[in-house]
């Protein structure tokens, strides 16, 4: 049985050096890609170097430390959303590029992200009530809110511009599911030809 305990210390946590930090949040994510009832804090805390006791002071708990990666995902885009609303980019092509790009950028800090993220709602049947439904709602909402603010401007006049956009979006939902993660260069290739051909059939000529 996982030991509890009752008080945790996430600030202190946080408040670690970032390559400390990472170790620790990449071997929880490693360990609960496969789900959270067959996942260890044994073998999380073998991976990441540290004391059990020390694991569960800051988290409190296995519960507590699956619930806080599925918030920190979720934070980690969703804020990311936000940040390019803020910046006022207005170009929905670009949107999707740079959303790849924080992707990426979180691969590179955390190389089990897509498979833990993945696996909340592929294991979510063992997993406990982390509200992973409302966390992919609450990033839905700030997609949605990026395509509220688009400009629709940059669509050609024959084109109609909301339609193109559910095109864009399903076939970029498609090729993100479908493609692999191993070589994510190789996948931001693609992308960018898959964003150039819409650019082409869909925006306003740029004139020069």
């Amino acid at each position: 049985m996982e030991k509890q305990v009752k008080q945790a210390d996430v600030e202190k946590f946080m408040r670690l050096e970032q390559r400390k930090r990472n170790r620790i949040l990449n071997a929880a994510m490693k360990e609960f890609r496969y789900g959270y009832k067959k996942a260890s804090t044994d073998a999380i805390v073998k991976d990441a170097g540290i004391s059990k006791g020390l694991l569960y002071h800051y988290f409190g708990s296995k519960e507590q430390l699956y619930a806080f990666l599925v918030r920190y995902v979720n934070d980690f885009i969703t804020c990311g959303y936000f940040d390019m609303l803020n910046e006022g980019n207005a170009d929905i092509l670009e949107m999707f590029w740079q959303t790849a790009l924080l992707k990426k950028d979180l691969i590179d800090q955390h190389p089990h992200w897509y498979d833990f993220s993945n696996g909340i709602y592929v294991h979510s049947s063992d997993a406990p009530a982390v509200q992973a439904t409302l966390l992919a709602q609450e990033q839905q909402a700030a997609y949605d809110e990026f395509c509220a603010r688009c400009d629709l401007s940059l669509f050609r006049d024959d084109i109609d511009a909301e339609k193109a956009i559910s095109i864009i979006g399903v076939t970029m939902d498609d090729l993100i599911n479908s493609e692999c993660h191993d070589d994510y260069e190789q996948f931001l290739n693609t992308l960018r030809g898959y964003l150039d051909i819409f650019r082409t059939c869909f925006y306003k000529e740029v004139k020069d």
